[in-house]
């Protein structure tokens, strides 16, 4: 199986304005949400007893940020589709 990444790329940036506009403010909430889950961790500082619930929102947003990104990706294709 040869996987070719060129019409993949050439699809990819002829998208329509919306789904293209989805596709990145998504991406960047995704970024913004993995930076703040970052930062929750540099505060956790890897104590289970005391800080827990740091720990866990951590993981909730990032496990949020990549649900995110599917569902966005996903809605930019389907957008997409109905355009062309």
């Amino acid at each position: 199986m040869k996987f070719r990444l060129r019409p993949v790329l050439h699809r990819m940036l002829s998208m329509c304005p919306l789904a293209w506009y989805i596709f990145i403010r998504s991406l960047q909430l995704c970024c913004l949400l993995l930076i703040c889950s970052f930062a929750l961790l540099l505060e956790w500082g890897g104590s289970m007893y005391e800080n827990y619930a740091l720990y866990r929102l951590a993981v909730a947003l990032n496990e949020t940020g990549q649900a995110l990104l599917l569902i966005s990706v996903l809605l930019s294709v389907f957008i997409e589709d109905a355009q062309s």
